[in-house]
């Protein structure tokens, strides 16, 4: 079979990242809106992306990657390399791709080309061979699209409706909105083949991203709908599914009916939407919970080829079940609830000699356990003991489940609460020096004894909740110390540095329009320099000590230039100063002889003033590292200058992320920032100090998508997991009862 050969264009080099939305012509909060959504693009989507890039390019390097040995090609034995040498720069091209589409968010969709009545017959230059490896991008892209947009259904419906506000248009659909899971695959595939990419490998890539990054979609559609309802973007927005009605035959016209393909046009009857809200909000938490997971099967169930029929087993009471787990304690901790329900069933089995089945509350329990577990996992760093913790809690947390149903609807659970704990002392972005290890050594023995308790795990739960909250408050108030200390150790830098640019700007005035000896110029900005910072720090602007030594500056300055005399006893004042700021006696006589006299009365040879020279250099001086980096930065771009005026607006203890050096974000506490300097502060949880940089370094990191705001959430992470849990039922079941609706 012939093809004819196609040659897409090459695009336009990208301009820095921000450039395109700051240049696009859109409204300033719309700006603000799609740079933010960037920055969780790269957080969550390319970041990621250009971490799994390396590991892909060793499972590449195998022929079994490319399928049967007869279609590898050269092409596919030098993808390792490729992808290896050119990963970087395809991460990027995807990147500048979502921000054009970001940026074209409000231009015209392009004219759709007619399709022509007769089909020319290509020359016999442009025919080729079909490579079977090109369809199959379409093919994986319509596989995850399909996917990912059913996991997600309901955050990435209002996604569109979001998308359309600021557009300025209708709601987008799934498949064309910038950040769905359609678009984005499309754009990846586009950054592959303008990298230079070869179909195959391509393919790979598109694997690997819809199994590692696109995994935790759900969790960034939500994060990001967030986002846009704080920002003002419909805040209000929520979605109640329709639940179709019989109505009597003929309540409405046939034509009607039949005008739209038998879709009623027009807003629906208030009664019905008002009836689906009272359902969804009346019911029990635990009976909505299993509502929506029965739906969920109920939905699984008509996508099989064959209906499961199960046999008829007899049920395990819930009495029976916690028995069983109680004498449960010598289980290893690895695996997870799954295999726990697994263990249950076996135990049950060999005492009772046949197969049993959970009772459906129980059997619901364990599935949405294991559901908030799967989705607590996401959020923890690598390499920290907070899985390990978590997988002890496992047993007890199921006995809990099945013996107290509040634990699926109180947020103010003991055994949340003690979750919470264990996840945020290993949630991601923190690094090892972080979490407090006496607190980690702590915490590890009180889920050890959690998980060793016998009977009832409520009472366990409660009193390690009370042994942790009281090692928090410790913890915190150690934190809030060292915090405070480092604040005050930065203002102190901060007055530091206000008194040396008040002392040089002193000196710099008494010596303008006077001819100095390069020498006694020096010395006044270097020595005596000192003496005003230390007068300037000690007294302040308006004490009489200062008033006096900003005229013997410029005494100092008139005697350097010969234009007068230095007044009696100067020199004198002038050594005792020097004294004060830490000179020798003898050096601060010889400097103060050299301040106080006329080009012509020094008496000091060139050898000695060298010498004198020299030492002054070697000396620290006060105030000049408080003075930073003085060096004149480039001018900021739009961006920068937007990210900059938003950083001065933001409040004291504002999170924030950093790229760390292996890519990952890390996640530091705004303590202080200075008016005067532009110095800031960042520190841990811990309260230490991490970072002293600059309101200007911070904001070009902004610009460049190297750093976030994180924005401000009360719910811990066991509510935040839950949320996300239940949002992604609702989708399922919203979708499902939209797609029976239309039929």
């Amino acid at each position: 079979m012939l093809r004819t050969a196609m040659s897409s264009p090459q695009p336009s080099p990208l301009p820095p990242a921000g450039q395109l939305l700051a240049n696009a012509g859109l409204p300033r909060r719309v700006v603000e809106a799609l740079e933010l959504t960037l920055h969780l693009v790269v957080e969550h989507v390319t970041q990621p992306l250009a971490r799994v890039l390396p590991a892909l390019a060793g499972e590449v390097a195998t022929l079994d990657d490319y399928g049967a040995q007869h279609r590898v090609t050269f092409d596919a034995l030098g993808a390792p390399q490729r992808l290896l040498r050119d990963g970087d720069a395809m991460v990027r091209l995807f990147l500048g791709g979502i921000e054009r589409e970001l940026a074209a968010l409000r231009d015209p969709p392009a004219p759709s080309v007619p399709t022509a009545t007769t089909t020319t017959m290509p020359r016999i230059q442009e025919l080729r061979l079909v490579d079977e490896d090109e369809d199959d991008a379409a093919t994986i892209i319509g596989a995850l699209a399909l996917r990912h947009e059913s996991r997600a259904a309901l955050p990435i419906q209002l996604l569109c409706q979001r998308f359309g506000v600021l557009a300025g248009a209708p709601a987008f659909e799934p498949g064309t909105l910038p950040v769905g899971p359609r678009r984005l695959a499309e754009l990846l595939t586009e950054a592959c083949g303008v990298a230079g990419f070869g179909l195959q490998l391509t393919a790979a890539v598109l694997r690997e991203f819809d199994r590692q990054v696109l995994a935790t979609y759900g969790a960034f559609a939500e994060t990001l709908n967030a986002l846009l309802a704080r920002l003002g973007v419909m805040p209000g927005l929520s979605y109640v599914p329709l639940r179709p009605r019989p109505r009597p035959t003929g309540a409405f016209p046939p034509e009607a009916a039949a005008g739209d393909g038998g879709i009623a046009q027009g807003p629906a009857p208030s009664d019905t939407v008002a009836s689906a809200a009272a359902g969804a909000t009346d019911m029990p938490g635990f009976d909505l919970l299993r509502h929506l997971l029965a739906a969920r099967r109920g939905l699984a169930e008509r996508f099989r080829h064959m209906p499961a029929s199960p046999q008829a087993r007899p049920e395990l009471d819930t009495a029976a079940a916690l028995r069983m787990l109680d004498a449960a304690h010598g289980l290893p901790s690895e695996g997870d609830v799954d295999a726990l329900r697994q263990w249950l069933l076996l135990r049950a089995r060999h005492e009772r000699g046949a197969a049993v089945m959970l009772s459906p509350a129980d059997a619901d329990s364990f599935e949405l356990l294991a559901l908030l577990y799967a989705r607590l996992s996401q959020d923890l760093q690598p390499g920290s003991p907070a899985p390990g913790m978590l997988a002890q809690l496992r047993l007890p947390l199921a006995r809990l489940a099945l013996a107290h149903r509040e634990f699926f609807e109180d947020p103010a659970h003991p055994a949340r609460q003690l979750l919470d704990v264990v996840v945020e002392s290993g949630a991601a972005g923190q690094s090892a020096d972080d979490v407090d290890p006496q607190f980690l050594a702590q915490l590890q023995q009180v889920v050890d004894t959690v998980a060793r308790a016998p009977g009832d795990p409520a009472a366990a739960f409660a009193q390690a909740v009370e042994i942790v909250e009281a090692q928090q408050q410790a913890l915190q108030r150690r934190a809030e110390m060292a915090e405070r200390r480092s604040v005050e150790a930065a203002r102190g830098k901060e007055r530091l540095a206000v008194a040396r640019r008040r002392a040089s700007a002193v000196i710099e005035g008494a010596m303008a329009g006077l001819r100095l000896p390069a020498f006694h110029r020096n010395m006044l900005r270097q020595a005596w320099a000192d003496v005003l910072t230390l007068a300037h720090l000690r007294h302040g602007e308006e004490a009489e000590e200062w008033i006096s030594l900003v005229g013997d500056t410029r005494d100092l300055a008139l005697a350097g230039a010969g234009e007068a005399a230095a007044p009696e006893g100067l020199a004198a004042q002038v050594e005792q100063w020097l004294v004060t700021v830490g000179h020798h006696q003898e050096d601060a006589a010889r400097i103060a002889r050299v301040l106080a006299a006329s080009p012509d009365e020094t008496g000091d040879d060139a050898a000695s003033r060298t010498e004198l020279a020299l030492r002054l250099k070697a000396r620290a001086r006060l105030g000049e590292d408080a003075l930073g980096d003085t060096t004149a930065a480039a001018p900021r771009t739009a961006a920068e200058e937007t990210a900059y005026a938003r950083l001065r607006t933001l409040p004291f203890g504002t999170w924030m992320t950093f790229r760390g050096e292996d890519g990952r974000p890390l996640r530091r506490r705004l303590a202080w920032w200075s008016p005067a300097t532009d110095a800031v502060l960042f520190v841990n949880q811990r309260g230490q100090r991490v970072a002293e940089t600059t309101l200007d370094s911070v904001a070009r990191e902004l610009a460049a998508g190297r750093a976030a705001i994180v924005a401000a959430e009360t719910a811990g992470p066991v509510e935040r997991a839950w949320r996300a849990v239940v949002q992604s039922l609702r989708g399922l079941v919203a979708r499902d009862t939209g797609a029976r609706a239309v039929q």
